[in-house]
């Protein structure tokens, strides 16, 4: 074999291996792009129900929501009060 052939079985095993690592690079980065989206989505979220609440502070159903969203943004205690607010306000689950 001349220095710059391969049998079949190393050409296949390295562009299997290659193959691999290219998809495990774009499916990294796409599970992060898709983090980051999802942040934004939350956070475009947060900010439309609060925006909502000013209008309507009085809808149970607008704090209940709001909370969900904060829940699962971590933010674990504004998501209790909020919650608490929804059903002092009347919200029932």
């Amino acid at each position: 074999m001349r220095p710059n052939e391969t049998d079949g079985r190393t050409m296949s095993n390295s562009s299997t291996l290659l193959q691999e690592a290219d998809m495990y690079s774009f499916s990294t980065v796409d599970h992060y792009e898709g983090v980051f989206l999802d942040l934004e989505l939350k956070e475009t979220a947060l900010a439309a129900y609060e925006q909502a609440i000013q209008l309507a502070p009085r809808e149970a159903i607008l704090h209940y929501h709001k909370s969900h969203v904060l829940d699962q943004m971590g933010r674990q205690t504004e998501a209790q009060r909020a919650y608490e607010e929804a059903r002092r306000l009347g919200y029932q689950k």
